[in-house]
């Protein structure tokens, strides 16, 4: 199995609206991610990732076998926290459990650290989505916090964890 992390592509439109238009995927991301998820939301997407700024933010697809499977995005922080910076990911389910997101959040990260001044890089994540818990415990990511109804899903409150890497 071969898996990158690269640009996304106009023509990527397609396989992003099909990994993306799952509930289950959804449900573990912000609402700016909708559900259905069509292949105009997949365009817009992409045409904005595409016009973001690389000191700003890396937007990427993640890429197995030749074929899009999600996307992971650092979000550098600026003025008091310009060594910071925010980590998201997601995974088409038939993508899951299978170490690929370990595998890219390891990559990305030690890209950043290799490249950028940053010296954190943090990512909160639902206390009810073991996969990702898992993906950053595995990558040496610090549980720092847990915050009580912090997250508003689907008409009700949630919890939410906030990790963290240090260089």
């Amino acid at each position: 199995m071969t898996v990158n992390i690269r640009t996304w592509k106009p023509q990527d439109a397609a396989a992003l609206a099909a990994q993306a238009n799952n509930r289950r995927v959804s449900d573990n991301l912000r609402n700016t991610f909708p559900y259905p998820y069509t292949q105009e939301d997949a365009q817009f997407f992409i045409n904005r990732a595409l016009r973001t700024h690389c000191d700003r933010a890396w937007v990427r697809a993640i890429e197995v076998d030749g074929t899009v499977a999600g996307g992971v995005t650092l979000d550098f922080g600026d003025d008091v926290y310009c060594k910071n910076a925010a980590l998201g990911f997601w995974l088409g389910e038939a993508y899951w459990n299978r170490g690929i997101a370990t595998q890219v959040v390891h990559d990305l990260c030690a890209q950043a650290f290799r490249e950028t001044p940053l010296v954190r890089i943090e990512a909160e994540v639902l206390a009810s989505n073991p996969g990702s818990i898992r993906v950053l415990e595995k990558n040496r990511f610090q549980r720092e916090g847990y915050f009580c109804n912090r997250v508003y899903k689907h008409g009700r409150l949630t919890d939410s964890i906030l990790f963290a890497l240090l260089k």
